[in-house]
């Protein structure tokens, strides 16, 4: 009779247990865990099992060993604290493991590529205008001895038209350019246009009185050719004196000069070519000057920053150009062919684009106005 009732309380337990294996483990897992002397064990411990043992594999135990073995140690002290049936605390040690062991090694963020380095800024050539300045360009049609620098008294009175101007508008200044044909090596011919312009700048100093300090002498040799030198004619044009003058009054009051330079202080909205209406009476001083002088012809010209691809910009720019022709005809009866739009793009870049205010220096509406004044 005690026989028979201790087996009804084996198998009483072994049902128990089966049940509870069936029905009542749904947070637990087998066990594959060594360390671990249980046929069932919390997921959680498993997890943190698992996490470690993918991490080994992956090699992160030699990619980063010292956070491995935080990772590792951390989930030895949860299998510790679980034999010791403080499961709670356990598990929370576990799934500190896990997490410590899923977030080794991580990737280091690939480092961008830094945009490259734009080329060094030309030098700005001198006729190019800025906001507030026009450019009073003049050609001074001399000549010089072979290999000479003094100025042939004839030439004085070409001279003139740059010394008696800048007496009468003392807050101007100028670049005095030397320019040669392509005779001679290129380093004999840029000293000589040097010497040639230095001459100039003494002659104004010391015959109308214009103090050094507002005039600048520059050679450029052979560089900038206006003419082709395979011909004496063209020869002849290449050898000359450019007189650049910075004006900051209102051009329309001068008498015109060879060449006349003018910024137009202008903004577009981003991929636009509309003109804004605040910028009218930018446009009317370009306007009314060709209206005064008809004889004069202009070239209006489009520049834009590197924001873009080079053919997008081009095509904006020379967009913006024509617009500025089709409003001078339409509101000052130009005639259309006395004016040219060109777009250049980013090509002729005045200023560095790797800040903001380059940028904004660099997007510019200039009017280059051809003064053959009859």
């Amino acid at each position: 009779m005690n026989n028979s009732h201790t087996l009804r309380i084996i198998v009483l337990a072994a049902a128990t247990s089966c049940l509870a294996a069936m029905f009542g483990c749904a947070g637990y897992e087998r066990n594959h865990i060594k360390e671990m002397p249980y046929f069932y064990v919390h997921k959680e411990i498993a997890a943190a099992d698992r996490a470690v043992e993918s991490a080994r594999t992956a090699g992160k135990d030699k990619q980063c060993p010292d956070e491995f073995k935080a990772a590792e140690d951390q989930k030895d002290k949860a299998f510790s604290t679980y034999r010791a049936c403080f499961t709670k605390e356990a598990i929370a040690m576990a799934n500190e493991a896990a997490a410590k062991a899923n977030a080794l090694c991580p990737p280091k963020p690939v480092a961008k590529e830094p945009p490259p380095a734009e080329e060094p800024l030309p030098p700005v050539p001198a006729a190019e205008p800025t906001p507030e300045l026009f450019k009073y360009c003049i050609t001074l049609h001399t000549e010089f001895d072979v290999d000479k620098a003094e100025i042939r008294p004839q030439y004085r009175d070409e001279i003139s038209k740059v010394g008696n101007f800048m007496k009468q508008y003392p807050t101007t200044t100028a670049v005095i350019e030397g320019h040669t044909d392509n005779v001679g090596d290129a380093t004999h011919n840029q000293a000589l246009s040097t010497r040639r312009a230095e001459s100039v700048v003494t002659h104004l100093v010391e015959t109308y009185g214009i103090d050094r300090s507002r005039l600048t002498p520059i050679g450029y040799g052979s560089s900038k050719p206006v003419a082709d030198n395979a011909t004496d004619a063209g020869k002849q044009a290449n050898r000359r004196i450019e007189a650049i003058i910075d004006c900051a009054f209102d051009y329309s009051k001068v008498t015109p000069p060879d060449r006349l330079c003018v910024n137009l202080n202008m903004e577009f909205d981003t991929d636009k070519a509309d003109i804004k209406p605040q910028y009218n009476d930018e446009i009317a001083k370009v306007g009314e000057f060709m209206k005064q002088n008809p004889t004069t012809t202009a070239v209006i010209e489009g520049h834009t920053d590197n924001v873009g691809s080079a053919d997008y910009n081009m095509k904006l720019s020379k967009k913006r150009a024509d617009n500025v022709v089709d409003y001078l005809v339409k509101n000052f009866g130009i005639d259309k062919s006395r004016l040219e739009g060109k777009g250049y793009g980013f090509t002729r870049r005045i200023a560095y684009n790797s800040t903001p205010e380059g940028r904004q220096k660099n997007r510019r509406i200039n009017a280059i106005i051809d003064c053959v004044v009859k």
